[in-house]
């Protein structure tokens, strides 16, 4: 009768020497008091266990990364490679004008891993959030626990410890999962697949459908580096396009231009460069002379942001025509091209050279490597790729030696070369920033051996080039060598861009943080992939640095405007899209003041979109 439910405590013991207790047993009531205050002191110190256990269980599982993702309409990353965090950076300047975003990135890697990583990468969010899950891309329930079909897009990156293929068919299964989850869901945001062989991407198109943008990693690496190798300076330009630093691509239709001509639109923009036309979703660059612009098209151009141009009226005082003649274009010649190092996707790199140059070219091949195992596996790519046994226009001549051995650099005829491309070598194991230090060391090699040769060829020939006060003296000289030949280094690592600055080198090649650049633009527009295929395709216009001899009189005081429209109006129209002025060592991309009139010196340099 002195027991309420399952309570007990210690006054039931110390109460069994009362009167009122004096019936029971003494002894057998001071055990049970006993036992039953020790049972309940057990069950509660029990109960709090499980309830501490649980609430740890909870907050390490939020420590962890594994608690569900709320947020919609965010941008999810999925997989960790060397471009995460270029995404994320170029990601997070494209929220700048919206206040900020969400990022949540599923990988095989610890939440504080990822965390601790993101902290030590150095970039400005602009109030974007990143949220970091750990968990594998493959699973439908890790998908979920992100929230994969409520992304505004998701970014799928190709793991990069794994052979091309076996990288694919990873990306393919991902593919299949997402393609499951948002059938289901309904979800209408797009995904962005990053592949590493182009031979596999009609199969993602096919699985993924309409709502898949591919974008082939090595493919696009080697056209740029083919394209800046001969193009000295052009390498910057592509760095300033692709990304959210600098002007970016848009597309957007103006009822004013319907059924006027892309070449008035062309001088309509102040705060922005036409490029072409995108119409019924195909993209039209650098259209034909008198095309009209139709009801539903939109004009692409480059600006810095999409509410930051409008279309006006073209200048009153427009010149559209040059009553003096200008020299011709120089016609193409062979040259001759160093490739140092060696990469898995040489074939394609080696194939793409071929379809850019002059018959008659050569290529010449320095690795590591031995000569014959150079050969093999060329061969072997070449036949598995089902291409013809030789190239059409280039001669291949293969070397073996050490890239960073003077010694073995200066047995090749660097004096002959119109330009080099060093290769960030996979020819061994090696981290992204010991195959930086190697290109480094290899990129300053051969521009001293330039310099000697020059020297003692003709030292009066070198024509000077400012550089900036604070570059030393001999990086002076390895500035003004590479007017003799265009060395373009590929660089991994973005930091080391920093030191290729001090050095006075401008041609590089940043190939991770393209690649990461180009698939964050999809990613936020994916009518840029079109734009991007199409100014990457062998058929068709593309960017080039021309000088502006070939196009104006020496010293014509004209303004952007009336270049642009002459441009236009030559029999293979052009877009203008920029210029380098002499003496410069940066282009100008979308420049400012286009009615302003200016005097256009011979060396001044044009960034057009033209057919080769």
């Amino acid at each position: 009768e002195t027991l309420a439910g399952v309570g007990i405590d210690w006054t039931f013991a110390s109460a069994a020497e009362d009167e009122s207790y004096r019936s029971l047993s003494g002894s057998a009531t001071r055990i049970v008091a006993i036992a039953s205050s020790l049972g309940g002191m057990f069950i509660t110190a029990l109960l709090l266990g499980i309830v501490s256990d649980a609430v740890g269980d909870y907050v390490d599982d939020l420590r962890k990364g594994k608690s569900d993702v709320l947020e919609r309409g965010h941008t999810l990353v999925l997989g960790w490679s060397d471009k995460t965090l270029a995404v994320v950076e170029q990601i997070s300047n494209a929220n700048e004008s919206e206040g900020g975003g969400v990022i949540v990135i599923l990988a095989e890697m610890e939440k504080e891993a990822q965390e601790e990583l993101i902290d030590e990468f150095e970039y400005d969010d602009f109030g974007t959030t990143v949220i970091c899950r750990e968990g594998n891309p493959l699973l439908v329930t890790d998908l979920k626990k992100v929230n994969a079909a409520g992304a505004r897009s998701t970014i799928v990156l190709a793991d990069e410890s794994m052979t091309s293929d076996q990288a694919d068919a990873r990306s393919l299964r991902v593919v299949l999962s997402l393609v499951g989850l948002r059938s289901k869901a309904g979800a209408e945001g797009h995904m962005v697949v990053e592949m590493q062989d182009v031979d596999n991407e009609p199969l993602v198109r096919m699985v993924g459908g309409s709502d898949v943008e591919t974008v082939v990693a090595h493919d696009v690496i080697g056209r740029l580096m083919i394209q800046c190798a001969r193009q000295p300076g052009l390498a910057q330009v592509w760095n300033d396009v692709l990304g959210f630093e600098g002007c970016e691509f848009y597309a957007k239709s103006w009822d004013s231009l319907v059924g006027k001509t892309f070449d008035e639109a062309v001088v309509s923009f102040e705060e922005a460069a036409p490029l072409g036309i995108l119409r019924d979703g195909a993209v039209l660059l650098n259209p034909p002379r008198g095309e009209i612009v139709r009801e539903g098209d939109e004009i692409i151009v480059l600006a810095e942001d999409d509410d930051s141009y409008e279309a006006g009226e073209p200048p009153a005082d427009l010149v559209e025509t040059l009553e003096e003649d200008v020299d011709d274009a120089d016609e193409e010649t062979p040259e001759r091209v160093l490739f140092c190092g060696w990469r898995r996707d040489l074939d394609d790199i080696v194939q793409l050279l071929d379809d850019f140059v002059a018959p008659g070219s050569e290529l010449h091949l320095f690795s590591g490597l031995e000569v014959d195992v150079q050969k093999a596996r060329l061969q072997k790519a070449r036949e598995q790729r089902k291409r013809p046994p030789k190239l059409s226009k280039l001669k291949v001549v293969h070397t073996q030696g050490d890239l960073c051995s003077r010694r073995d650099l200066e047995r090749l005829p660097l004096e002959r070369f119109d330009s080099a491309i060093i290769l960030a070598d996979d020819a061994s194991d090696k981290t992204a920033t010991d195959r930086d230090s190697q290109a480094l060391a290899t990129l300053l090699l051969l521009r001293d051996i330039q310099m000697q040769r020059f020297k003692e060829e003709d030292a009066s020939s070198k024509r000077a080039s400012p550089t900036p006060t604070a570059t030393a003296s001999w990086a002076e000289d390895l500035v003004e060598a590479k007017h003799r030949c265009v060395v373009l280094s590929e660089i991994l690592d973005a930091r080391t861009r920093n030191l290729i600055a001090d050095a006075g080198i401008s041609d590089y090649v940043l190939s991770n943080s393209m690649v990461s650049d180009a698939i964050a633009m999809v990613a936020e527009d994916r009518n840029v992939n079109k734009i991007l295929n199409t100014l990457f395709e062998e058929e068709g216009s593309e960017i080039y640095l021309r000088p502006a001899s070939g196009y104006l009189p020496p010293n014509a005081e004209l303004s952007f405007f009336d270049v642009a429209a002459i441009l236009r109006n030559r029999e293979a129209p052009e877009v203008l899209l920029g210029f380098r002025a002499d003496g410069e060592h940066s282009a100008v991309v979308n420049p400012p003041d286009k009615g302003e009139k200016r005097t256009w010196a011979e060396h001044d340099m044009l960034v057009v979109l033209a057919e080769d």
